[in-house]
Formats: C-alpha cells, structure tokens, sequence
C-alpha cells in the first residue's frame, strides 16, 4: 500500500543548487555585454530571480496537490488546449531574431513551447495510464500519443523551433518505451520520421547552414561554424579547473547570448571540468531520483508522469550539453535551471514539483 512520505530533499537540493548556480552564471556571463547594452549589469540576473520566484511558488503549489487531480480529463485536456492555442498565438506576434516564439507580457516575454512540454508530460502520462489500466496493452496509447505530441511539435516547428519540437518526440519515446511498447515501433516511427527530418533539415537556409557547420565547422569559422568553434575553444580554454568565475574571454562579445544557450561553455571556461562535471552530476541526481519517485508509485499514472517530468529535465539538459559539445548541430535549446530564461525555469519548476509531489508516495514493500 502506499504511504505518505516527506518530500525527497536530494531532488530538491540537487534542483536548488542548479538553479543558485545558474543565477550565479548568469551574471557572470551577462554582466560586461549587459552593463554595455543596457547600461545595467544586473538586468538578466533580477529577471531570472523574478522568474525563480514564480518558478518556486508554481512547483510548491504543485507539490502540495494531490497528484490524482492531475488525471482528471477537464485538468488533462484543458492544460494541454491552453498550452497549444498560446502556442499558436505566438505565432501571430512580431518576429524575434527571426523567430515568433514568444508573447510580449510587459516588461517580460512568455514563450508558450516552454509551458507546452509540461502539458505533453501531463497528456502522455494519462493516455498511457488510462490505456494501460484498462486494456492492459500500454501500445493502444500510440494513436493518441501520436496525434498530441505531432500537433504540439507541428506548431513549434512553424516557431520555427526544431529542437524543442524533438525535445517533444524524444521525451514522449522514453515514456512508450518505459510503458513497455515493442522496440520494432520505434523503428517503424524512426523510418517514417528520417523522410520529413531531412525535409526539414533541407528545406531552410540556415537549417543547411547549421547541418553543415556542424559536420565541418571550420569550413565557415566567421558563419555559421562560428558559436560550435567559440563554444569548443570555451571548454577547451578551461582545462581541469578553469579560469575562475568571472574569468571567461569568450562571453566578451566571442560567443554569441553567452548567458542562455551556450552556458555551459561559460561554466566550462570558468570553472574547468571539475565546475562542468558537477553540473552533469547534479542532473544524474535529477534523473536517479526522478525515476526512483516512478518506480515506486502507487499507480500507472503516477509513475508515467513522474518519468515524463523527469525525462523532460534531463532530455533538455542533454540535448544542451550535446549542442555546446558540438556532438549535435546547433539548436536553441537552454539548460534547465541553469541558462536564462523566464519560461524554460519556471517549467522545469513545474516539472520538478510534479516529481516532489510523486515521489511523497510509494508502495509499502512487503514483509
């Protein structure tokens, strides 16, 4: 039977510590560019503190909830609606950087795809649940599974934003596949999706741009070639225990929004491998303990959902470290808690929430 349990002060201490670290990195990365922009060195600092604040008062409510009124179709299906129609709505706002990600709220900007993911999580996690549990084959679930997480990442890849959109088709594969769905349909999805992945590779300038810069980045050094190589000579320049913090050449007009995609270089550069591996630590802390809230959950939905929060975070943070390393090409796609940016920490806020909320319950062992 389960019990009530306190809250699992690991995940919470691993998902603070990111969170103060990147506040921290913020500002060193942010501060010189800011205070000559802007005329303010701490303007990125206060706004993701702002944010952090939202971001804590989200996850607590979260937290405090009985996690069965999460599954109530009304809560399922209006979060999901509410999230993809701001969704679409972005897509009518002023283009930033040549993308229409983001609704102007006032002094600050929502980016709805951040929002969408938490909803994805919440969507999955009841299909499989409830398909599950009532027909006991998790692989009635495809169908729907399909349909959510294809009109979801249809709307962001109008954005246009690819790599959220694959944030969205890989986290929703680790819950199919954790649901227990045969492996020859991920392989049926993998030949379906390689067709309309090169067309959209293909199909825009900077899309080539960037799928060549990554397979010879030096082709293009001032191009597009140009954030893979300052990104590779931040981690490089660091060595085992960096140049300490603030001590970063590269977030010196070098590499480009230093503070939000690429932060990790910075922390690369500035507190060596030891600084870079403590962070990969912090997320396999999120991960361990993420799934271990989902393996001892009371029921079907609650370990879904717990895995889908976790898989959400972690998917995130290893698609970052991949683009910083050069291992992928490059993709808008922040760090959680760690990069700046209002909506992605006060979603993986949410998601951590969820995964405090699970992990108070678990099944009683036997004997």
């Amino acid at each position: 039977m389960a019990r009530k349990l306190a809250s699992d002060k690991v995940l919470f201490g691993a998902l603070v510590a990111l969170s103060l670290f990147g506040c921290i990195m913020i500002y060193s990365a942010s501060a010189v560019s800011s205070g000559e922009t802007s005329g303010n060195p701490y303007r990125f600092l206060l706004k993701q503190i702002g944010a952090l604040a939202l971001g804590g008062i989200a996850a607590y409510a979260v937290y405090r909830t009985d996690y069965r009124r999460f599954a109530r179709p009304w809560v399922v299906y209006g979060a999901y609606a509410a999230c993809l129609l701001l969704a679409v709505f972005a897509l009518f706002q002023s283009p930033i950087n040549g993308a229409r990600r983001w609704i102007p709220l006032g002094v600050t900007m929502l980016q709805p795809s951040e929002l969408l993911k938490v909803a994805l999580v919440l969507v999955v996690a009841y299909q499989l649940s409830r398909k599950a549990q009532k027909a006991g084959d998790p692989e009635r679930a495809l169908v729907p599974v399909l349909v959510f997480v294809g009109a979801a990442a249809g709307v962001v890849v109008l954005q246009p934003d690819l790599g959220t959109a694959a944030c969205y088709v890989i986290l929703s594969a680790v819950l199919l596949w954790l649901a227990g769905v045969r492996a020859r349909w991920f392989a049926f999805g993998a030949l379906a999706m390689l067709p309309l992945l090169a067309i959209l590779m293909l199909s825009a300038d900077y899309r080539r741009a960037r799928l060549l810069a990554f397979l010879k980045p030096e082709a293009d050094p001032l191009g597009a070639g140009f954030q893979a190589i300052q990104s590779l000579i931040a981690v490089g320049a660091g060595g085992w225990l960096g140049n300490g913090l603030g001590g970063s050449r590269q977030k010196l007009f070098f590499l480009p929004f230093p503070h939000t995609d690429f932060i990790f270089a910075i922390v690369g550069e500035e507190l060596g491998f030891v600084g870079a591996v403590g962070v990969v630590i912090c997320f396999a802390v999120v991960a361990w303990r993420g799934l271990r809230a989902s393996r001892r959950a009371p029921d079907a939905f609650a370990a879904f959902l717990a895995a889908g929060a976790t898989a959400m975070i972690v998917v995130q943070a290893a698609i970052n470290l991949s683009v910083v390393l050069a291992l992928v090409p490059t993709k808008g796609i922040p760090l959680p808690f760690v990069s700046y940016g209002g909506s992605s920490l006060v979603a993986s806020w949410i998601a951590g929430g969820i995964i405090l909320n699970i992990s108070q319950h678990e099944v009683a062992e036997s004997g």
